[in-house]
């Protein structure tokens, strides 16, 4: 199935930026991350290019714990304090970002692997105090569309964990879905691809292959979907309105995921789409 429509997709996509977001768990985990970089260097390989945007939460949480700090969160959102930051910085960059090194040259993989966002692509602004805790998260702002899309000219792949700097220098960490929606917003990316442990957008007892930006909001409205994956949709079609082609959340954990999303019909996980986009799309799919 995938030979047949490969050639296709590979002419449609040669060029475009994707956006790739995947959780701390798939970076963890040597086969879903050995095959994620495997599907990446194949898509790469065919003129696409991608930024890759990863997470740590759990691992992030057990270094904690070890050090004898409790995990602090409110609303499942991380509140990080100045000891707190150390062992994120630790966490994303010596060791996940190490194991992403790690299986980038096994793959013999070119690739800009960074420490974190850089201040000339965005910066980030610290959210307010919590009480008596100084934070050391925060939210992106000043994003330079045309900084990141130069960044490009000269490599098909940059990785880089969810961290950015204030202006005066200070490390900050950032929601990671928060960093790849806003990236792939700004820079118009012609996808944004989330790696989850789910296989999709579930509805009517199975998982969707696709859905329009109306479908998830008439989902959400119903109570089919809520709480975190409420929120990630929201900001899902948030994207598309600001810019972005097309949105997949699919299961990082299953073999060639992003490959199949990518180069099949049917995919693996769940597209969502623009209303307008409907009737194109299933033309697309009756000529295939």
């Amino acid at each position: 199935m995938i030979n047949s429509f490969k050639k296709f997709y590979r002419n449609l996509f040669q060029g475009q930026l994707f956006v790739v977001k995947a959780g701390g768990r798939i970076i963890t985990d040597k086969g879903a991350r050995e095959n994620l970089i495997a599907n990446i260097q194949e898509l790469t390989n065919d003129g696409i290019k991608i930024l890759l945007i990863y997470g740590g939460g759990e691992s992030i949480d057990i270094a904690m714990k070890e050090a004898g700090l409790e995990p602090f969160k409110i609303d499942g959102r991380r509140i990080s304090s100045a000891d707190d930051i150390k062992i994120i910085k630790k966490t994303l960059t010596g060791d996940l970002g190490f194991k992403l090194s790690e299986s980038l040259v096994k793959a013999r993989l070119p690739s800009t692997v960074l420490n974190a966002l850089p201040p000339h692509w965005t910066t980030a602004k610290r959210r307010p105090n919590e009480g008596d805790i100084v934070r050391f998260d925060g939210t992106l702002e000043k994003i330079d569309s045309d900084a990141i899309r130069e960044h490009f000219s000269a490599t098909d792949l940059a990785v880089c964990p969810c961290l950015a700097f204030s202006e005066d220098g200070t490390a900050l960490n950032i929601n990671a879905d928060n960093v790849a929606i806003q990236l792939a917003s700004e820079t118009k990316a012609n996808k944004l691809i989330l790696l989850t442990d789910i296989d999709g957008v579930m509805a009517d007892g199975k998982v969707q292959s696709y859905l329009t930006a109306r479908q998830i909001e008439e989902l959400i409205t119903d109570g089919t979907v809520k709480d975190g994956m409420r929120v990630k949709l929201e900001n899902c079609v948030d994207a598309l309105r600001n810019g972005v082609k097309r949105v997949h959340i699919l299961n990082g954990f299953k073999e060639d995921a992003l490959r199949n999303e990518i180069y099949t019909s049917e995919g693996m996980g769940t597209m969502i789409i623009r209303e307008s986009e409907k009737e194109n799309y299933q033309k697309e799919l009756s000529k295939k």
